[in-house]
């Protein structure tokens, strides 16, 4: 009897052993976005040709719902002022979902366009 107790308590103590090892795998799956696009210049011309298939790239892997924001400053090194109009130092955003992008760069095509005639009114 006492050695079927002891075989029963070993048996006991093994299933218990190895019941604790059994480690579960928790697999935790992330994804990284990109949240943020900001691009300095200080010439206007380089904004409006600026490759805007190179940003519809850069936000492809995002998930449609990422809030995202797309940023353009302007720095006007000319310390003489000699025109009648003259584009100061700007910084531009907008802020959107990935889905919205082409509407976003839609928005910062449109502004640059405008920015590019003040600039060439300086220029006549």
């Amino acid at each position: 009897m006492k050695t079927k107790n002891i075989l029963i308590g070993i048996l006991s103590l093994l299933t218990f052993a190895s019941y604790a090892q059994t480690v579960k795998k928790n697999i935790t799956e992330t994804k990284s976005a990109i949240t943020e696009f900001l691009i300095e210049t200080n010439n206007i011309e380089e904004l409006k040709s600026f490759d805007w298939s190179m940003v519809a790239e850069m936000f492809q892997e995002n998930d449609e719902n990422q809030e995202i924001t797309l940023g353009f400053s302007y720095v006007n090194k000319s310390e003489i002022d000699k025109t009648k109009v003259r584009v100061d130092n700007f910084e531009f955003k907008v802020t959107g979902k990935t889905s919205n992008l082409k509407n976003l760069t839609s928005k910062l095509r449109r502004t640059f366009e405008k920015l590019s005639e003040l600039d060439g009114k300086n220029k006549n």
